[in-house]
């Protein structure tokens, strides 16, 4: 078994977040307790240019196995925290170090609140206590920048978790009453924290016999500061670190002492934090944005911005509707059908499909608000594909077959989607079988215009795949390792051939007919962008998406709610759209990233059979 060494937030959510996640109209992938080992030396993360990304050391926010720490480590913060937490459950109800895990991990939702208590539920039947206080250990906040009791052992004793005495264990467990302000820091509140002491010590198993108060054993709060600025990854990289190690635990190399050097560009991550920040400044408070830049023929993601903080929750890894964003997808599919770009589609205010059981009869026709140019009642694939037009969109997917949309996303890079259950969460479901074998037990026709969520980084590889002719790079954070002078592990960037170039190059042309793909100078790009609304009012957005490419790089921007779904409003009062702010963000990033390059994308010889419509 491998040790693995990762930030104890990030690992954390991945493990844990997804039932608190979905109850905020979210969906996260891989919700599957880790198997984290032991910490062991440190690792140097670097950028593509070789400056330092972080230090993971041995005492910097490791995951450690806490069923290997002393029992009193438990005992010391169960006392503290929630002294029944071993008792049996009361009318259903979660337990107190359930709830704040839960809150920790679904932001900042108030501890009494139905759903927050009804998640917690959810979370502490589907683990159990004993996973839920493994988990608590390694997530819970300790003051002076401490996530976990691993990193609190370092930060106030200079020792591992496992080395603490009874009595700094105790010291330790009274910080989680009031993390922030240090109000049981010995160093700070002498008197409250001696006090605080023998409350905890009175409630451990046997009345704390033998626990003796640490004396003048505890670092001062500026030791720890100084220490902790020079180690804690600066503008959320501890989300891009997070992915570095998940995907250095699974390269067959030595564990300790290794130089990673990513693929994230320094310069085109600050130009991705430039513009994430001109977008979304003053905006309302509950709008996030998340954004991958891929490089189109290696797979290298060259920037990534999945939230501000370092150790917050990574808004990019999760599963987001992409409505129209998704539909250069479903048009290369309707391409490999042989339905042309000029093909005619009928694009009524309600569409019937009896076959698909959509009817007015059954009160559950496809509907949309949008309309053909000049309010035509048909037009041209080309048309269809740029505007969204779902009742089109609809009959495209029929006829090119919904398992054929589902096997053109997987040629471009879509992983994994997620699929609807029936009184239930939607599932995240591996894109590893062949279309007829997910359509229709998992997926409906519905996915000819985006309605499953799916992951920002998955769209930003299926864009970079379109990018380049239809060749498909495995996407990856990790150039190479070294161990002093030797490399022992690069990274292949070899790309494949997923799907015909004739069908790429239709694609790629016909997503330059968006007019918010246009750069600021002018030059085209190809944009798709989109919108998903609420889930009781789909007349309010609850996701935007805009995902595209130049030749250089191919960019996926999404902008949501970052916790309960709500109206996307901007700060303007206006709804926010795939061609509103996540286009701003694309915008300025291409037209930073990329200098004065060119950006065009000749129109290829138009395949397929014009007649291929219903109009």
């Amino acid at each position: 078994m491998n040790r693995k060494k990762l930030l104890v937030g990030a690992a954390v959510i991945v493990v844990l977040l997804g039932a608190a996640a979905a109850a905020a109209g979210i969906y996260v992938a891989g919700v599957t307790p880790s198997d984290l080992g032991e910490p062991g030396g440190s690792t140097d993360v670097l950028y593509s240019d070789g400056s330092v990304m972080f230090r993971n050391s041995q005492d910097d926010q490791v995951a450690i196995d806490t069923t290997r720490l002393p029992g009193y480590v438990a005992d010391a913060v169960i006392a503290a925290q929630d002294p029944g937490f071993r008792d049996g459950h009361w009318f259903g109800r979660p337990t107190r170090i359930t709830v704040q895990l839960t809150r920790t991990l679904a932001g900042n939702e108030h501890t009494g609140s139905a759903r927050l208590q009804a998640v917690a539920a959810r979370l502490e039947n589907h683990y159990g206590r004993d996973v839920v206080l493994d988990r608590y250990l390694n997530a819970m906040y300790f003051g002076r920048q401490a996530y976990g009791i691993e990193a609190a052992a370092q930060t106030y004793y200079d020792k591992p978790a496992a080395t603490l005495s009874p009595g700094e264990a105790v010291v330790l467990a009274a910080q989680l009453d009031s993390p922030g302000d240090g109000a049981y820091d010995p160093t700070v509140h002498a008197d409250a924290a001696r006090a605080r002491f023998e409350e905890i010590r009175k409630a451990m198993t046997g009345g704390g016999t033998g626990v003796v108060y640490p004396e003048g054993t505890t670092r001062t709060a500026e030791d720890s500061r100084k220490r902790h600025d020079a180690l804690r990854p600066k503008d959320g990289a501890g989300l891009i670190a997070h992915l570095v190690l998940d995907e250095f635990n699974a390269i067959d190399v030595p564990r300790e002492g290794a130089r990673i050097t990513t693929t994230i560009d320094p310069k085109l991550q600050n130009s991705l934090l430039g513009a994430v920040g001109a977008a979304m400044g003053g905006q309302p408070a509950n709008l996030q944005a998340a954004a991958v830049a891929v490089q189109p023929g290696t797979g290298r993601v060259l920037a990534y911005y999945g939230g501000e903080r370092g150790t917050g929750l990574d808004y990019a890894a999760l599963g987001h509707p992409a409505g129209n964003a998704f539909v250069p997808i479903t048009l290369a599919a309707a391409l490999k059908a042989g339905i042309s770009l000029e093909s005619k589609w009928q694009a009524p205010a309600e569409g019937e499909f009896p076959a698909a059981g959509r009817t007015i009869r059954n009160g559950n026709p496809v509907r949309d608000g949008k309309r053909c140019p000049g309010g035509k009642p048909s037009c041209t694939l080309l048309d269809v594909q740029r505007d969204g037009l779902k009742v089109p969109l609809f009959a495209v997917a029929m006829k090119a077959g919904p398992d054929t949309v589902i096997d053109m996303a997987r040629a471009a890079g879509i992983g994994t989607m997620w699929s609807p259950v029936a009184g239930g969460e939607p599932k995240a479901t591996p894109l590893d079988k062949p279309g007829r074998a997910l359509f229709p037990s998992r997926f409906g026709i519905e996915v000819g215009f985006g309605q499953y969520p799916v992951k920002l980084i998955d769209q930003a590889s299926a864009m970079a795949t379109f990018a380049a002719g239809g060749s498909r790079a495995t996407t990856h954070f990790i150039a190479q390792i070294t161990y002093g002078s030797k490399t022992l592990y690069r990274a292949s960037d070899r790309a494949e051939p997923a799907i015909d170039a004739p069908i790429a190059q239709n694609v790629a042309w016909a997503m330059t007919q968006q007019p918010a793909g246009r750069l600021a100078d002018g030059r085209p790009t190809a944009l798709a962008a989109g919108e998903w609304p609420l889930t009781n009012d789909v007349n309010q957005n609850a996701n935007a998406m805009a995902a595209g490419f130049a030749p250089q790089v191919a960019v996926a921007v999404w902008v949501g709610n970052k916790t309960n779904e709500q109206p996307l409003l901007d700060k303007a009062g206006t709804a926010v759209t795939g061609t509103s702010l996540p286009a701003a963000v694309y915008r300025q990033f291409v037209g930073s990233a990329l200098g004065t390059a060119r950006t065009d994308i000749d129109r290829p010889e138009l395949i397929g059979d014009p007649k291929a419509g219903n109009a």
